[in-house]
């Protein structure tokens, strides 16, 4: 359908009922535009609370005054070098204990997608909250489960009217027995932060932890320092960073497992880097290959049709004439961008070192990154909203896709035959049920 709107309308803006409301879709050239487009104009909180509910699934405090997406740009974003290896020996040792492959050799059939998820979830909370927690079993089922429920409730609240959200939240919303399980554990770990800052002043700089819940703790101010409030932003965190970045993976594996001829080039490439930079971030940013595979998953499939999806808080005129009213919702049609022949080649064929060949051909290497947000890759959105996490997210489904090119042979039941994605209204699922054949690599 936005393909057509799009040849329809010849890249004029156009609108298509989404399952709870109208968008309007507008093409590339307005991008500049809805990137430069202010909050009250163009709200991204006021899209994301009512696509997500957040005020009922996560929490009111998030939905009102996210203040620790700052930290999460500065000093999550700074400290990622000094994490890494942290990060990828979490990685490493998660895939161990999820992956029951055969020693023999022999090709063992596995669902990926719950592999993925715990993975992502255990290499998360390595940066957010460090051992052990990062491997309690209890702990890591919270957050999945937690991930798996939010979008599901949140969907079905955004159906109803205002004044009846409450009441449907009430029956579909996890977030109360999530937030209170998921305190139990994380609610002491801060009180017992909170209590030796206060005992130990100045000689707590040296001891204190180096995770993203103390750098939060410390960012925030006297009003911010409740636990209670710390302990949801950090189930916010939890479901922020598992659900899209165990989908993307899970996207961009399907690729490899339907393309394994591709294994060898980026093996090639992973060996080189690690024999030079050991498994360090210094290693995963000369990686071009495994980005370029990334990002061209992402491309080709990625996570939904639509981008940078706002909603109008009051009437605005576009650059080109076109009135949007106030309550419409508004949205980037990405995924006839990212399939445009004049942009890309080939759209529609799998071309797994598209954007490194382009950088072996002198381009920017800046330019063709995975993390790169701009009007031809939209996947990370765009303006002062572009996830404020890609840079992590980035480094953790490279390493975790360079650690099972290094470790395993992978391959679909069907040769060559990827699992059919799902759409959800514009999201794309990739199946979660599917099954991709595992062995360990003959070193």
């Amino acid at each position: 359908m936005m393909v057509d709107g799009q040849a329809k309308f010849k890249g004029k803006p156009f609108q298509l009922p989404s399952l709870r409301s109208w968008i309007v879709y507008v093409s590339r050239e307005l991008f500049e535009d809805m990137r430069k487009a202010r909050d009250d104009s163009l709200s991204f909180r006021e899209e994301v609370n009512e696509a997500v509910a957040i005020e009922y699934t996560i929490g009111k405090e998030l939905a009102d005054n996210p203040w620790h997406t700052s930290v999460i740009r500065k000093q999550m974003t700074q400290n990622l070098g000094a994490k890494f290896p942290e990060i990828y020996d979490e990685i490493s040792q998660a895939f161990m204990d999820e992956l029951e492959v055969a020693d023999s050799g022999a090709w063992t059939p596995i669902n990926a997608y719950n592999v993925i998820l715990h993975v992502v979830c255990r290499a998360s909370n390595r940066l957010f909250v460090g051992l052990p927690l990062c491997r309690d079993k209890e702990f890591t089922k919270i957050s999945r489960d937690f991930t798996i429920t939010v979008t599901r409730a949140g969907f079905l609240i955004s159906c109803f009217p205002r004044f009846l959200k409450p009441l449907v939240a009430r029956y579909v919303s996890a977030a109360p027995g999530a937030t209170k399980a998921f305190g139990r554990f994380i609610i002491p770990v801060i009180e017992q932060r909170q209590k030796a800052e206060v005992e130990l002043g100045d000689a707590w700089k040296d001891q204190k932890p180096f995770d993203f819940l103390q750098w939060m703790m410390d960012a925030a101010n006297e009003n911010q320092r409740d636990p209670k409030d710390l302990n949801k932003r950090m189930l916010g965190m939890n479901f922020a960073a598992t659900h899209t970045s165990s989908m993307s993976f899970t996207h961009a594996f399907y690729w490899l497992a339907a393309c394994p001829q591709h294994l060898p080039e980026l093996r090639r490439e992973v060996e080189s880097a690690v024999e030079t930079h050991g498994w360090t971030k210094e290693a995963v940013n000369n990686m071009f290959k495994i980005d370029s595979f990334i990002k061209e998953s992402m491309r080709l499939t990625g996570l939904g049709a639509s981008s940078m999806q706002r909603k109008c808080v009051r009437k605005i005129i576009l650059s080109d004439g076109t009135q949007i009213p106030a309550g419409a919702h508004v949205a980037i049609n990405a995924w006839s961008l990212h399939h445009d022949p004049q942009i890309y080649p080939n759209p529609f064929e799998f071309d797994p070192f598209r954007f490194s060949r382009k950088v072996e051909e002198g381009e920017s290497v800046v330019k063709n990154a995975f993390t790169t947000a701009s009007s031809e890759f939209l996947f990370w959105g765009g303006g002062s909203h572009v996830c404020a996490g890609r840079y992590f997210a980035s480094q953790e489904l490279k390493a975790m896709l360079a650690h099972i090119v290094m470790n395993y042979d992978v391959m679909m039941p069907t040769e060559g035959v990827r699992p059919t994605d799902m759409w959800f209204g514009s999201t794309c699922i990739p199946d979660p049920r599917a099954t991709v054949l595992f062995r360990r690599r003959a070193m």
